[in-house]
């Protein structure tokens, strides 16, 4: 399946939450927990995103590979397979993250 982000939404792959502690504990989360991963990494940018802002995804650094913070429990879950995304609205994107 090809997911393709429509109008003002952004397309992103969530950090996965780390299953083991330091000590070497594994940890299991609900899906409460795992709904509120607040970091990923965009994979799509629909065409109109961030334009009713008066700019690009461009010029903010929103682009394909970006790694982004977003709003908790925000966006669509969308499996691909064994993959999980998150459709997200351009505004839920809270900012971009530098040297990460």
């Amino acid at each position: 399946m090809k997911i393709n982000p429509v109008l003002h939404r952004v397309l992103v792959l969530p950090d996965k939450l780390e299953e083991k502690t330091a000590s070497g504990i594994i940890v299991q989360f609900d899906k409460r927990e795992e709904a509120a991963v607040e970091k990923g990494t965009v994979v799509l940018v629909g065409i109109t995103a961030y334009k009713e802002f008066g700019t690009t995804a461009e010029e903010l650094g929103v682009v394909p590979g970006a790694r982004v913070t977003f709003a908790k429990y925000a966006g669509k879950s969308i499996m691909d397979g064994d993959v999980k995304y998150i459709c997200l609205n351009d505004e839920d994107i809270v900012g971009v993250l530098e040297n990460e």
